[in-house]
């Protein structure tokens, strides 16, 4: 009995591997309207997103309203087509 020697039984592979851990980015390293590359002088951040600089900023918004726009006016004519054959007598199909 003083002769067995304890075997510990083998690490696994993966634990034995070191797992490289990739460091989270703090910021894009692009423009989200332009898709310029931002540099650290002069990055430009409102709203929670990154811009290259106030224009590009004015800019998205701008595109952003217009985008709003456009799909409250298509909701409203989808509304009134629909309010428009309900309207309709049962007997008659609606003009197109």
């Amino acid at each position: 009995m003083a002769n067995e020697v304890e075997q510990k039984p083998a690490a696994p592979a993966a634990a034995t591997t070191a797992v490289k851990v990739k460091k989270k980015k703090l910021r894009p390293t692009n423009c989200v309207q332009s898709n310029k590359r931002i540099r650290r002088k002069d990055w430009y951040y409102r709203n929670g997103k990154y811009f290259a600089n106030k224009q590009c900023f004015k800019l998205f918004l701008t595109q952003e309203a217009d985008k709003a726009t456009k799909a409250k006016e298509a909701k409203e004519a989808d509304a009134a087509a629909a309010a428009k054959a309900s309207a309709a007598p049962a007997g008659e199909a609606p003009a197109a």
